[in-house]
């Protein structure tokens, strides 16, 4: 349809909201609180005059919440009487999130936010938006569903791969199915069959509502884009509402799309399995009735715990932390221990990065061209306290729980029987033979019918040179002449291709002892002292594996250095299954095949908390409880075609990597604990 032919335009007003990024979280709902939401009003309350709606700010739910619960009276009183008027909008989602990451539990928490405001004012929500994050699992479909949300739009980042899924369509999970929009920018101008038009007045990164003047800039340029249109401000629900009319048409897509982000929730394993932990045991006192889910305890709890899900995990790298000249270990400790930077640790090798983000630069952070290491690391402990606000939110007897489900420390190892590698090991019922890099071999179990090659606690090490990051960069990256001088240094590491010392490498650690002691085999691993010394490899690692009906398999490192050149821990637990192409990855509580994933999509990373297998050999499943990130098909992370990989090279868990830059953790020095158990049970 011709643009003289629409009948109808909603514009929508939205700012991209990141809780931190261009400056610490807690400033930022500061700024939105005392300056962007009461100038929305202002702008709105100054031009939606006789019946006219020129100004409509639309907003994730959370911000709503959050502002109405920590404004001051007047704050309160200011925003209740715009959304009211109609002046302010939420939409059916709370924030921008690594979808995967959650479990249905918090997912349906971040949606009751919009559920709560439609019930206080009156109002029902029916669309949806996702906005930076390039993609998302058809798991949560159902339950988007069920919250009455039937439209969802997903703004892409503006240099990041987009789907190729069509435009407008329907994404069928079952019997479920909503209306996803998809645009390869935040949002674009979408018209309909029926001669209904979308616009996107969207400012940038926590850049607040346009002036006036800007505002009247918007609407001379779509009245003269669409001559014969009533051109006027709306909320996503209008839209939501034009295209029923034409959903039947849309095509129906049912495969999975992901999120080709995630690599990001390795960047602070800690932060991760803290939140994963409390979130299982959350539906343990649930069960058990300690925590009652319609208290207002659950959502103080709930709360803190959903912005670790939330997009957005630190400060903007080329802000605050500028340095992108210090890759080697030796060059970034002494980097970090003067902590100050500026702008001239661009370097002469990315002046033109710097030229042309000045602009941008100046506009978050005016004048100032110093920074520092700790500022930007302070970003980061930000992030982590979520989860110790989460804790100190519940009752006395829960938060003593919770802390002892958190704390960890690497086990001795007690005295027993020093085993061989290559040797059968009775225990518990089980017969078992460690590999020489560690790893169980061969799992036998009469009771269990279980007879079957694996390779489960498979420790690697790998290590990436400026030539590696730089073509998946490359590779991965949309509209590169107009996006370069940003989406390097968010995507890529600007100055790393000139540390030649720098080197590509993969290496697995050799057993030092393995040690039989009761019903657990406690395996000591070595990893290469070069690794440890040059790069980041974890000095110190010990794996336990528990017998019993399931097998619990801990991994626990210490002595782990911080390096900032590109490193990535991979731990294997593959089951020698017959058919390894019928492994599912549990998301959102819904099955989902890793083999049927949309071009475009996160073909080989994943967030899992279960993987599960049913085929004619056996029944089996893996269950993560810290550390969810899982490549399927072999180690993944710097190749981002839209090849799968092949089943047969196994399940890797992706405890750890810095490949991010943007806002990210970028380097690692805590000591880790992953728990995983495996059950699996031969078919008679």
């Amino acid at each position: 349809m011709e643009n003289r032919e629409v009948k109808r335009v909603v514009v929508i007003f939205k700012t991209h909201l990141d809780i931190g990024y261009t400056a610490l979280a807690a400033d930022i709902l500061k700024k939105y609180r005392e300056q962007f939401i009461p100038g929305a009003i202002a702008l709105a309350k100054k031009v939606n005059r006789g019946g006219n709606r020129r100004f409509v700010w639309t907003v994730g739910s959370y911000l709503i919440q959050h502002a109405l619960e920590r404004g001051d009276d007047a704050q309160r009183q200011n925003l209740e009487d715009a959304i009211r008027r109609g002046d302010v909008r939420w939409h059916g989602l709370a924030c921008t999130t690594h979808t995967e990451l959650m479990d249905e539990a918090l997912f349906r928490y971040g949606q009751s936010i919009s559920k709560a405001l439609d019930a206080r004012f009156g109002v029902n929500t029916i669309a949806a938006k996702m906005t930076d994050v390039p993609g998302h699992t058809i798991a949560m479909v159902p339950l988007i569903r069920e919250a009455g949300v039937e439209y969802l739009h997903i703004g892409v980042n503006g240099g990041s791969r987009v789907p190729e899924v069509p435009e407008l369509f329907r994404w069928r999970c079952g019997e479920d199915e909503v209306l996803v929009h998809y645009a390869g920018g935040y949002g674009a101008p979408t018209v309909l069959p029926n001669g209904v038009a979308l616009e996107f007045c969207h400012s940038l990164d926590n850049a607040g509502p346009p002036s006036a003047e800007a505002l009247e800039d918007e609407y001379r340029a779509l009245e003269a884009r669409y001559p014969n249109a009533v051109v006027e401000a709306g909320t996503l629900d209008d839209f939501a509402r034009a295209a029923r009319e034409v959903q039947d048409s849309l095509p129906v897509v049912t495969q999975e799309i992901g999120d080709t982000w995630i690599h990001g929730v390795a960047t602070d394993p800690i932060k991760v399995s803290r939140c994963m932990r409390l979130l299982a045991l959350r539906a343990r006192w649930e069960k058990s009735g300690a925590l009652d889910p319609n208290g207002p305890e659950y959502d103080a709890f709930m709360e803190p715990l959903l912005l670790v899900a939330e997009h957005t995990w630190g400060m903007d790298t080329k802000k605050y932390l500028l340095d992108f000249t210090n890759w080697t270990k030796a060059d970034f400790r002494a980097a970090r221990e003067r902590d100050g930077t500026d702008y001239s640790l661009f370097s002469p090798r990315n002046a033109h990065i710097f030229a042309a983000l000045r602009d941008e630069l100046r506009e978050y952070r005016g004048e100032s061209e110093v920074s520092s290491y700790s500022i930007f690391e302070a970003s980061h402990a930000e992030q982590r306290a979520y989860v110790d606000e989460a804790v100190a939110a519940l009752p006395e007897a829960l938060a003593d729980e919770a802390k002892r489900e958190l704390a960890f420390d690497m086990p001795a190892i007690p005295e027993g029987t020093l085993r061989r590698a290559n040797e059968p090991i009775e225990i518990n019922g089980w017969r078992a033979t460690v590999g020489i890099r560690g790893e169980l071999t061969h799992l036998e179990n009469p009771d269990l019918n279980v007879d079957m090659d694996a390779s489960l606690g498979l420790f690697a090490y790998e290590t990436f040179d400026g030539k590696a990051v730089a073509d998946c960069f490359f590779d991965y990256g949309r509209d590169l002449k107009a996006n370069f001088h940003w989406a390097e240094c968010d995507f890529g590491k600007p100055g790393l291709r000139y540390e030649q010392s720098l080197e590509r490498s993969s290496a697995f650690a050799v057993p030092d002892a393995i040690v039989k002691s009761g019903d657990a085999l406690y395996i000591s691993l070595r990893p290469e002292a070069e690794l440890c010394e040059r790069y980041g490899c974890p000095r110190r690692l010990l794996v336990v594996h528990e017998f019993g009906v399931s097998i619990k398999t801990t991994l626990y490192w210490k002595g782990k250095d911080a390096v900032r050149s590109p490193e990535a821990i991979f731990f294997g637990m593959t089951l020698g299954v017959a058919d390894p192409n019928g492994w599912l990855l549990e998301k959102l509580g819904k099955p989902v095949s890793p083999l049927h994933v949309a071009r475009g999509g996160n073909r080989k990373l994943h967030c899992a908390r279960k993987l599960l297998y049913r085929g004619a050999d056996c029944e089996a499943s893996v269950c993560a409880r810290d550390t969810p990130l899982v490549s399927v098909g072999g180690r993944h992370l710097y190749d981002v075609d839209d090849a799968y990989g092949d089943m047969a090279d196994g399940l890797w868990y992706l405890l750890y990597n810095n490949r991010w830059g943007t806002n990210f953790k970028q380097w690692f020095e805590d000591d880790l604990r992953a728990e995983f158990e495996t059950r699996v049970r031969g078919v008679q």
